[in-house]
């Protein structure tokens, strides 16, 4: 797994790439600890479009971020492609996690969110 970190004027967005299996899952954890960290009330945006895999433990971290981000008000949006959406939807994580197909879709959501 990689991750690149973007903050910005609109969102914060966290990159990710590669497999989310479990090796990976304590860095997929801290990753997204760091992007709450810092107390900006910008919204964030996860990009996993560029992810291959994500196993359980992964979609385990993913929510309880949501729930975290949930607690501490935090806007944000799941970007991802079919091999992280499918199993989100699988297990009724998008019940929780607000979800798009594109990081461009995912600001759109944001800002939606953001003045709704």
């Amino acid at each position: 797994m990689a991750v690149e970190f973007a903050p910005g004027a609109d969102a914060t967005v966290g990159r990710f790439s590669g497999d989310i299996d479990v090796l990976a899952a304590p860095s997929f954890a801290l990753a997204l600890a760091h992007l709450t960290d810092g107390g900006s009330s910008s919204p964030i945006i996860v990009d996993m479009t560029a992810v291959d895999f994500v196993g359980t433990s992964g979609l385990s971290i993913l929510s309880e971020f949501a729930e975290s981000a949930r607690r501490q008000h935090i806007t944000w949006v799941l970007a991802g492609n079919r091999a992280v959406l499918r199993p989100v939807e699988a297990i009724g994580l998008d019940a929780m996690i607000p979800t798009c197909r594109t990081v461009r879709d995912a600001f759109d959501r944001v800002e939606k969110i953001a003045h709704s």
